[in-house]
């Protein structure tokens, strides 16, 4: 995109633009010819984090600039300690703000049935799908629910039997379970770590905890099967 297109989705004025990639909060933008140059979907991203920083949070540019560079310890002391755990982890998990969204239209790419169940999964909260410029978008989390869903298709499950409305059984145990695993995380960290090492434990926890549900899940599954063909 050009700088007027830049402008015109992120409201940030050219000069403001400019002023910031020479102070490297933003990347240079790709020059095809010597007074052409051609912006991304980053820089879009980029400066969306930066007004959201200056204008909620109240930050100088120099501490937006090591935020953007992944420092965590760039982050002032909130009245809440783990008041950024949640961005920080997000970007640890890859699905932070800065991660560019998905066109949704590539991501089905013209499958009916997709385009069907990416509805219903919106209507019923299991995805979010907004407007970005004149592109219909998913974050890189739900982009993955999405393809996860169509590959369970791609599987056999077909819709008269495996209705999309089955994703509510997950969302109504895995959410309650969310609750309470943050609960205890809180409690037992809060205050006694900082958010920087709070994030990688979270990560950490995240990751081996999402692979244990799954060696759960699979051995009652099995045990069910077993169940009923005795």
């Amino acid at each position: 995109m050009k700088m007027n297109e830049l402008e015109r989705r992120t409201g940030v004025g050219r000069e403001t633009i400019r002023f910031y990639i020479r102070e490297g909060l933003l990347p240079e933008p790709q020059r095809r010819a010597r007074n052409v140059a051609v912006y991304s979907d980053v820089h879009v991203q980029r400066l969306r984090t930066i007004r959201r920083l200056k204008e909620e949070r109240f930050l100088p540019l120099d501490i937006i600039r090591r935020i953007l560079m992944g420092d965590p310890t760039a982050l002032p002391a909130a009245a809440d300690p783990f008041g950024e755990l949640a961005p920080l982890l997000a970007a640890r998990l890859g699905v932070g703000e800065d991660e560019l969204p998905v066109d949704l239209e590539t991501l089905i790419a013209g499958d009916e049935q997709a385009a069907g169940d990416v509805r219903d999964m919106r209507e019923l909260g299991a995805i979010t799908v907004r407007k970005e410029g004149d592109k219909t978008v998913v974050s890189r989390l739900d982009a993955r629910i999405v393809a996860l869903w169509r590959d369970l298709r791609r599987a056999g499950y077909e819709p008269a039997a495996f209705p999309v409305d089955y994703i509510r059984l997950y969302m109504d145990a895995l959410r309650p379970m969310a609750t309470e695993e943050v609960a205890r995380f809180f409690a037992g960290f809060e205050g006694r770590i900082d958010q920087g090492r709070a994030a990688e434990r979270a990560q950490a926890g995240v990751e081996i905890v999402n692979a244990l549900i799954a060696a759960l899940r699979t051995r009652f599954l099995l045990e069910e099967v077993a169940q009923r063909t005795l």
